[in-house]
């Protein structure tokens, strides 16, 4: 039940595009965030004693530059999220609805705009503290949802739009003043805004929004429940992709700090600290980062089937040994993820509590030693405390962070499957129309998940065609009625993705059409269908025949029949037990060189068949044109009733190929009843899962030696 929720739930939120463009535009910053949190590390290391050694490797400069390379990125990742923001959830309205709003990059930049208009800083520093990843985001985000919400709903006003289609000769230019109005317009909302803050006495907006969330949550009280306050409060800001301790910077300034300070002077005096909840507690707690996030590295690691999944919890566990998790953050993503949220959630609360108690029953001793944030778990449990016990309880903490976290990684990785098949599906629907080669219906140009999945796909199906280790064959037999056998065996490429598991043939061979490698997949296909013909040599008739399917590029190349010669002769097989079977619904009528390869093969005894007959609007061109021996009725046809329209044009083709000399085979049978009304009708040869569903070769070959055995005896 737990997952049905929670997989509604994800779906009903993946479709807010609010929540959708957040959740992007905030993983658009995750390459500026690993590079500043390596830098950040090697700025800040868990021991003072690196610091010098990296200061006699790299020189006095290597400091300054890491600092540079932590504001270049989180300082300025606030800017870059809002920026994001606002091109992703432009681009979303634009395609989901009838007509386009704006540019998304007009977009980004009026949004800009309007977040320096509400700022208005005043001084350096306060520019600083505004575009950066730890104090801005929130006013950043607020900004892009409002600004951008209100610029594309002032842009659908018709009587705000300029009638200008172009100026000059750039036609973006008139699109530029088109929309102008609504650009104005906002930008001087903005500014209305700014100053209604102004006559309220907000200078600074960042510092006066981030300290209203803070003076809340400073008590005093050394308390559990303000401990849980502080904790749970922090978490949620995280889940929207902001810095929750440094949005509760008044708390940390106010109480946490003081008392580590008490804490670390008591013991310097020798006496016992007092406060429980200091800086270094949860410091503690958060073993990983925010949400003590190693558990989840750890469980992903453990529990985790997917490859990319375990890679990228190895990409993000460098930094996450050391408290840095804002990749995870922003790339698993943990961010506006319903998934993660509760356990995102619940393992800092159970892990405040377990600590809590321990240092409440004297079990472990109170913080009172200074170390930096980025000392790894464990050792900072001995390194806080100046305990075992503070190690021991770090130690317990984080198995009960693996165990909570365990379960919702394999949840995550049902809801991917779930989504990744609903997509793959798409991809197939889309595969499979008759128009899908059409300009502008290529896979590879799609938005959204499906374009997404088909540009993954399509790079790794380059790799797999060069490498050959992922491609396989399935056959299927092909059975004549009359004698009860095997005849042939069709070729039927398979193709399991490391990540998405099978993929679907009309997929594979849509993309290797969009990616120009359609001929090598192709020879491919043939080369391993000769192989594996080569090897049932002797346990299946001299005239059993591999039928391979062609592609319309091998044909309108001219040299179909030479790499058909070449691979032929590489496995000693003679041309007979070749047949190649061409795919009707994807094929142009050849020019005069394809068709004299055609020819060529078939002069020289490959047998060439014409596959999905029946099924285009110009089948019989098809029968006029090429050099044929046979043709193989398509499915769409053999699925019919008693005096159906269907039964006549299979009659109508049976009667055709008798004059024309072609053989004809029957695909798609799959009932009893079905083969006795094909059978009625004079159809002798067939191919489907009535008979055998495709198979490895080693069980389609022991299929055809039983149908052999069989008909020997029957004789």
């Amino acid at each position: 039940m737990l997952k049905i929720d929670v997989i509604g739930f994800a779906d009903v939120l993946s479709r807010i595009s609010m929540l959708t463009a957040l959740q992007r535009g905030l993983a658009l910053t995750l390459p500026l965030i690993m590079v500043g949190a390596l830098a950040l590390l090697f700025l800040h290391p868990p021991f003072p004693e690196l610091k010098a050694v990296f200061a006699d490797l790299f020189g006095p400069q290597f400091a300054p530059v890491l600092q540079i390379l932590v504001s270049s990125t989180f300082g300025i990742a606030a800017l870059l999220a809002m920026s994001g923001y606002a091109y992703v959830y432009t681009n979303l309205r634009n395609t989901r609805g009838k007509t386009p709003v704006a540019n998304p990059v007009l977009s980004v930049m009026v949004v800009v705009t309007c977040f320096f208009v509400l700022v208005a800083p005043t001084d350096q520093p306060t520019l600083q503290a505004a575009i950066s990843l730890s104090f801005g985001l929130p006013v950043a985000l607020l900004v892009a949802i409002g600004a951008t919400e209100v610029f594309l709903r002032l842009a659908k006003l018709q009587w705000l739009r300029i009638k200008s289609k172009s100026i000059g000769h750039e036609g973006m230019i008139g699109d530029v003043f088109t929309i102008m109005p609504a650009a104005g317009l906002t930008i001087i909302v903005f500014a209305v805004l700014k100053a209604v803050l102004l006559s309220l006495g907000s200078t600074d907006v960042v510092a006066d929004l981030n300290g209203s969330f803070a003076r809340a949550l400073t008590s005093g009280e050394d308390t559990l429940g303000f401990g849980l306050t502080y904790i749970v409060v922090s978490q949620v800001f995280w889940l929207f992709g902001i810095h929750g301790p440094n949005v509760l910077q008044s708390v940390q300034d106010a109480q946490l700090a003081p008392a580590s300070i008490a804490n670390n002077i008591a013991v310097l005096e020798g006496q016992q600290p007092e406060f429980i909840f200091t800086s270094q507690f949860f410091d503690l707690l958060h073993m990983g980062g925010s949400g003590a996030t190693i558990g989840l590295i750890v469980a992903m690691l453990l529990f985790s089937r997917s490859p990319s999944m375990r890679n990228f919890a190895l990409l993000a566990g460098l930094p996450a040994l050391c408290n840095v998790n804002e990749p995870l953050l922003y790339g698993l993503p943990i961010v506006l993820n319903p998934i993660f949220a509760l356990p995102f959630l619940l393992v800092p609360i159970i892990n405040t509590i377990v600590m809590y108690l321990a240092m409440s029953a004297d079990f472990m001793p109170l913080t009172g030693h200074q170390v930096a944030w980025t000392t790894p778990a464990i050792i900072n449990g001995y390194a806080v405390t100046g305990s075992i016990n503070g190690a021991l309880t770090q130690g317990l903490c984080l198995a009960t962070s693996i165990a909570v976290y365990a379960p919702f990684v394999r949840l995550s990785e049902r809801v991917a499957a779930l989504k990744g098949q609903a997509t793959m599906k798409d991809l197939v629907a889309f595969s499979e129309q008759g128009d899908s080669r059409a300009v502008g219906k290529r896979l590879l140009s799609r938005t959204g998940d499906p374009g997404r999945m088909a540009l993954a796909i399509a790079g790794d199906l380059e790799l797999a065609v060069r490498q050959r280790g992922q491609l396989y064959l399935d056959y299927q037999p092909q059975i004549c009625q009359r004698s009860g056998q095997a005849f042939a065996a069709e070729a039927l490429l398979r193709w399991d993705h490391p990540v998405y598991g099978r993929v679907p043939p009309p997929v594979v061979i849509q993309l290797a059409e969009e990616l120009g490698i359609m001929p090598e997949l192709g020879y491919l296909v043939l080369d391993l269908a000769c192989a594996q013909r080569k090897d049932w040599q002797g346990s299946v008739a001299d005239d059993f025949m591999i039928a391979v399917n062609v592609a319309p590029a091998q044909i309108l190349s001219g040299t179909l029949d030479k790499n058909v010669f070449e691979r032929l002769d590489a496995h000693y097989l003679p041309t007979h037990v070749l047949k190649l079977e061409i795919t009707e619904s994807t094929l142009l009528i050849p020019d005069d060189a394809a068709l004299a390869s055609l020819e060529r093969l078939r002069e020289h005894g490959v047998r060439i068949a014409l596959d999905d007959f029946g099924m285009g609007h110009t089948s019989l061109r098809y029968l006029k044109a090429l050099p044929l021996d046979e043709v193989k009725v398509d499915r769409s046809l053999t699925q019919f009733g008693q005096g159906e329209v269907s039964e006549h044009i299979i009659s109508s083709i049976l009667d055709l190929s008798r004059s024309l000399a072609f053989s004809t085979v029957l695909e798609g049978v799959e009932t009893e009843d079905q083969l006795t009304r094909l059978l009625r009708l004079g159809c002798t040869h067939f191919q489907g899962y009535h008979f055998c569903r495709p198979q490895a070769p080693d069980k389609c070959l022991a299929y055809v030696q039983a149908l052999a055995d069989k008909a020997e005896q029957v004789a």
